[in-house]
């Protein structure tokens, strides 16, 4: 399910917001759905980060961050839209000095969001 979680009506007006933009940019309707937080759990391992483990692996490995941080690194969350090309390149080279990164590491994730970014 695709699903946006708010805890205030402030994020929920922003939430709606920010889905008839898209919704208007794309020209159709979405599916997700914008509804209250509630209970939070986990997802299972295989699903953290889901992306930066499937297709880039290497890098994952290269960051040696195992499989109970990566539900809490705040790099590998970066990372994983980063490396999925959620986000331009601009803001990669604002930030990748803060996360940590070795040259190959910017270089891998660099060429990444060079492929094109996902809508």
């Amino acid at each position: 399910m695709s699903a946006i979680f708010y805890h205030s009506d402030e994020q929920r007006l922003a939430a709606e917001k920010t889905k008839l933009e898209h919704e208007e940019k794309i020209k159709r309707k979405t599916v997700t759905k914008i509804l209250p937080a509630e209970t939070f759990y986990d997802a299972e391992d295989y699903h953290q980060k889901y992306l930066l483990q499937v297709y880039n692996g290497s890098l994952l490995v290269s960051l040696n961050i195992d499989e109970d941080e990566l539900i809490t690194s705040h790099v590998a969350a970066r990372l994983n839209g980063y490396a999925a090309r959620y986000a331009p390149l601009e803001l990669f080279e604002k930030e990748w000095k803060q996360l940590g990164l070795n040259d190959d590491q910017v270089n891998y994730v660099r060429n990444q969001i060079k492929k094109g970014l996902r809508s």
